[in-house]
């Protein structure tokens, strides 16, 4: 009888604690505090071009805005374009010619991106500047997919969600040639 009562005492101690412990992490919500004010932070331009074969040479230039202090890592003969900041990754630039397979903006999330993430939402179309961006999202990321240079190119930028807002600012800015 003894021996049961202390495992009974020891399994109540341990839910005890553990309850505790749930509680004590619910409560204490992370909050991302900001101090930099995103209609004040200074912008630069980048520039960039990307030719593709496909029946002929297929050539664009394009160019968006980055944070002053963004740091530009190019890549994939400028398909990819990975910018960071001093504290985080910013965004993720993807340029991909689609005039072959003719990918669309949800295609690209359905065949490319939905495989490698576990769960994405599309949530729609939003139009910011002079595109209609698709738009899809995980539980920290959220992409933004048009079409460009005569909807034969997709451009595709991925960023983290606490970015949101500074990187609706680069969207706005996205020029195609």
């Amino acid at each position: 009888m003894k021996t049961y009562i202390s495992i009974l005492l020891v399994v109540l101690g341990l839910g005890v604690i553990v309850s505790g412990g749930y509680l004590y992490t619910k409560n204490s919500s992370k909050q991302i505090s900001s101090t930099v004010k995103y209609d004040t932070v200074p912008m630069k331009l980048y520039t960039s071009s990307l030719t593709r074969f496909h029946d002929g040479d297929k050539k664009i230039d394009y160019s968006f805005t980055i944070p002053e202090n963004a740091t530009v890592i190019p890549g994939m003969d400028g398909a990819l374009t990975k910018i960071t900041t001093a504290t985080s990754s910013y965004a993720t630039v993807y340029v991909s010619y689609e005039g072959g397979r003719g990918f669309t903006p949800l295609d690209y999330i359905n065949e490319i991106v939905a495989p490698h993430v576990s769960v994405i939402n599309p949530t729609g179309v939003v139009t910011i500047g002079d595109r209609v961006w698709q738009v899809a999202e995980s539980e920290g990321s959220e992409w933004h997919i048009a079409q460009v240079g005569d909807n034969k190119w997709l451009f595709i930028v991925e960023n983290k969600k606490f970015n949101h807002s500074l990187v609706e600012k680069t969207l706005e800015s996205v020029t195609v040639k």
